[in-house]
C-alpha cells in the first residue's frame, strides 16, 4: 500500500508541475482526477509487471494504445483513453472547456470530423488518419513534457527470473539495491568553479526533455532538451551530451576545451558548438553538458561522414569545405583549436551550413597525424583531408523515380 501511495503522490506532483497548461486549455473535468485516484488507490497491483513499470504517462501513439470513445448524448464530446505502464487515463474533451482558444477549437473540430469522413479533402490536404494521428501526438505532448531527471534516475526495481516445471515466473526483490552506478561523473572543484564563472549549473529536474514525436519520448538517451538559460522567460533548445560513470577524465578534458573557447576571442558568429550550461546534482557530480543545438534534417543524421556524396552537388560540397575552413580560421584567430578534425565531427544543419563539434581532443587514424594531435597544424591537416573526402566521389544526379534526402543515409 505504501508503494501505491508513493506512485500516486508522484503522479500528483507531476500533474502540478506539468499538467497546468493542459488543464488551463481543456478545463479537464473533475471526473478525470476521480478516475485516476480511484484506479491508483483502490486497485492493488495485480501483477509483477505493474510493480516494475516505469512511472511515465507518455505512450507511443500506435494503434491499439489510444482509443477514442464518443459520447452518445453529446455529439461533440469525446473521451480519449491513453493506456501506458499498466495504467489507464481517461481524458474528457469538449468544446465547452476550450475557452478563448480559436486555434485549438479548430484543431479539435477537425479531429472530431476526421473519423466520420466529414473532412472535405483537397489533393494537398491531410488524410483523416493523419489528422487523428497528429491530434494524438499533440495531446500526449501537451499532457506530459518529461524531465531529464526521469531518464537519468528512474525508479528501478530489482528482480530475478526463475522457473519451475518449465513455468517461468519473476521474483520481485524490494530490499535489493541496484548494482549499477548512476550516470554521473566527478569534476575537480576548481574546474567547476571556473566554469561557473561563464555558464550556469542546472539540476536535472529543471531540464525538460524535448522531442518532435511522442514516441521519441521513450528513448533511453535523450539529447534534445529545453532549459531556461537566462531571465528572458523563454526556454532554449540545447543538445544534452551525457557521460557514463567512470568517464571523469573524458568529461574534464571536454570541459577544459570548451572553457578555452569561452575564454577566447572567437567571434560569436562562428559556427562552432559552444558550452551553454552544465547539468549536475546537488553534490556536484555532473550528468552532462548543455551544448549548442544544431537542427539537422533528421534525427541522428546530419553528420558529414554519413552523407551520401554521390547525391550531393559539387557546389554544396564546396560550400561546406569553405565554411569548415572559415570556422577553423575563426577558432585559431580567437586563440582556440578544434583538436579532433575529421568528417565525423562536422554537422550539416537544415540550412545546409556546416558546424564544427567535439572539442574534447583525441586521435583518429587517417585524419590527423598522431604527432600533430591537438595543434593548429593538426587542424589544418584534418581540414585538407576532409576536403579530399568530400571530393572523393563524383556527383550522380538522382533519377526521377528516386526520392532521396542528401543527409538521410550513408553508403
Amino acid at each position: 500500500m505504501k508503494a501505491l501511495y508513493h506512485l500516486f503522490s508522484r503522479v500528483c506532483q507531476t500533474s502540478t508541475a506539468h499538467f497546468t497548461l493542459a488543464f488551463n486549455i481543456f478545463g479537464i473535468l473533475l471526473s478525470l482526477i476521480v478516475t485516476i485516484v480511484f484506479t491508483l488507490q483502490s486497485s492493488p497491483p495485480a501483477s509483477f509487471q505493474y510493480l516494475v513499470a516505469r512511472e511515465r504517462i507518455l505512450a507511443r501513439p500506435i494503434r491499439g494504445r489510444i482509443h477514442i470513445h464518443r459520447d452518445r448524448h453529446v455529439d461533440n464530446d469525446c473521451v480519449v483513453f491513453i493506456r501506458c505502464n499498466g495504467r489507464e487515463f481517461h481524458i474528457e474533451l469538449s468544446p465547452f472547456f476550450l475557452c478563448n482558444s480559436p486555434s485549438i477549437s479548430t484543431r479539435y473540430d477537425k479531429f472530431m470530423a476526421a473519423p466520420r469522413d466529414e473532412v472535405e479533402m483537397d489533393a494537398e490536404e491531410e488524410h483523416p488518419e493523419e489528422i487523428v494521428a497528429s491530434f494524438h501526438d499533440w495531446l500526449i505532448d501537451v499532457f506530459k513534457p518529461p524531465l531529464l531527471s526521469e531518464y537519468l534516475f528512474p525508479e528501478t526495481h530489482r528482480c530475478r527470473f526463475e522457473s519451475e516445471v518449465d513455468k517461468p515466473f519473476p521474483i520481485y526483490m524490494p530490499d535489493e539495491e541496484s548494482e549499477f552506478a548512476e550516470p554521473l561523473c566527478h569534476i575537480r572543484p576548481d574546474l567547476a568553479r571556473e566554469v561557473e564563472r561563464y555558464v550556469k549549473f542546472f539540476d536535472p529536474s529543471v531540464v525538460r526533455v524535448s522531442f518532435q514525436r511522442p514516441k521519441q519520448a521513450l528513448n533511453d538517451n535523450p539529447t534534445r532538451v529545453l532549459v531556461y538559460l537566462d531571465g528572458s522567460g523563454e526556454m532554449t533548445t540545447c543538445f544534452f551530451k551525457g557521460f557514463s560513470p567512470g568517464e571523469d577524465d573524458r568529461l574534464e578534458k571536454e570541459v577544459e576545451a570548451h572553457l578555452r573557447i569561452l575564454k577566447s576571442n572567437v567571434v560569436p558568429e562562428a559556427r562552432v558548438i559552444r558550452l551553454l550550461g552544465v547539468v549536475a546534482v546537488a553534490d556536484g557530480r555532473v550528468a552532462g553538458l548543455l551544448l549548442t543545438y544544431v537542427d539537422c534534417r533528421r534525427d541522428y543524421d546530419g553528420i558529414l561522414d554519413g552523407i551520401y556524396l554521390r547525391r550531393t552537388p559539387v557546389s554544396l560540397r564546396e560550400r561546406w569545405i569553405a565554411q569548415i575552413r572559415e570556422a577553423v580560421q575563426q577558432l585559431h584567430e580567437g586563440g582556440a583549436i578544434w583538436g579532433d578534425a575529421k568528417a565525423d565531427n562536422v554537422l550539416i544543419d537544415k540550412n545546409d551550413d556546416a558546424w564544427l563539434i567535439d572539442f574534447g581532443g583525441g586521435y583518429t587514424e587517417g585524419w590527423v597525424d598522431k604527432d600533430k594531435t591537438d595543434t593548429k597544424e593538426g587542424d589544418l591537416q584534418g581540414v585538407e583531408r576532409i576536403a579530399e573526402y568530400l571530393f572523393s566521389e563524383e556527383y550522380e544526379s538522382a533519377s526521377s523515380d528516386e526520392q532521396f534526402d542528401f543527409d538521410s543515409a550513408s553508403e
